[in-house]
């Protein structure tokens, strides 16, 4: 069952601004970091799907965490855990739609156009929990679709089905972001009117197109996916699945230690900055292996 957990600071110190926060921070980068992670939620036994080029690939199953990462009473990011193997920042302007009573669809939109986009499925007999879960999204993302899903049926998402259909979404999405998601006031991030009404129009067409899918009307668009050729499909899931593995190493990673200068995870934003990071030292990395390889070549 679905439990609310929330941790008392030990700390005695008085409230502080996340301007102060960072500015002291960098005034002493090397000083001690009290950083903790409270988990706000837990619900057993989900299942997690990677929708990518019309396709859905399993990516983990086990219990779903929202936890809260702070230092003190300073909140510096939100996270979503999938048992050990999965994780990724939920931001407050991440699109989420509730798609029916059991299942969600997270979107996490990438400054190339491309989207990771999970589906996560929870089982009937822990759906008591999702009322809860559903409250924190709408406090923690840009949640959209709880009022109507509670008038459809139970019976979880088909994602193999289904995976086309995020591809539309996701272009949608692509055109909200690109228009700017929000800003950040007084030290906290807020997302525009504009986004929020824009990804909401984004959750109801999904939503729609959810219930034709149930339905049995969705040939037409999964023949249209299907058009796509065995190598690009191929090419765009692998980077897909290398992004998804690099987001939820540097998730943990920041998680863990959230060091001073590292952008906190508030927006998707940050997030985008943080994949360019890892992939900036991932193409670094393989050049200097391969000016080392080359050298030692030379020098025979």
């Amino acid at each position: 069952m679905g439990c609310l957990s929330r941790k008392r600071s030990k700390s005695n110190k008085k409230t502080t601004t996340p301007e102060a926060a960072s500015l002291s921070q960098q005034q002493n980068p090397s000083g001690p970091r009290n950083i903790k992670q409270e988990v706000l939620l837990q619900i057993p036994a989900c299942t997690v799907h990677l929708m990518e080029a019309g396709e859905a690939l399993e990516l983990a199953k086990g219990d779903f965490s929202i936890v809260r990462i702070h230092e003190d009473n300073i909140s510096l990011a939100n996270v979503v855990k999938i048992g050990d193997d999965l994780q990724w920042p939920l931001t407050k302007d991440e699109p989420v739609v509730k798609l029916d009573a059991l299942d969600y669809l997270f979107s996490l939109p990438m400054k190339d156009g491309d989207s990771l986009s999970y589906g996560v499925a929870f089982l009937e007999e822990y759906g008591s929990s999702l009322g809860l879960l559903d409250s924190f999204l709408c406090e923690l993302s840009c949640f959209s679709g709880a009022e109507a899903s509670s008038a459809r049926d139970t019976r979880n998402v088909d994602w193999k089905e289904f995976a086309p259909n995020v591809d539309y979404y996701n272009n949608f999405l692509s055109k909200a972001i690109a228009g700017g998601t929000g800003q950040v006031v007084k030290g906290i991030f807020k997302c525009s009117n504009a986004y929020t009404n824009k990804v909401h129009k984004g959750g109801e067409m999904i939503l729609s197109r959810a219930a034709e899918e149930k339905n049995g009307g969705m040939e037409t668009v999964i023949s249209s996916s299907n058009k796509r050729t065995g190598s690009t499909k191929k090419s765009k899931v692998n980077k897909s699945l290398k992004r998804v593995r690099k987001l939820s190493r540097m998730t943990e990673k920041l998680s863990k230690t959230m060091l001073s200068g590292e952008v906190l995870l508030a927006s998707l934003d940050a997030v985008n900055k943080i994949i360019d990071a890892a992939e900036v030292a991932e193409r670094q990395a393989l050049s200097a292996t391969s000016k080392a390889t080359s050298s030692m070549i030379s020098n025979r």
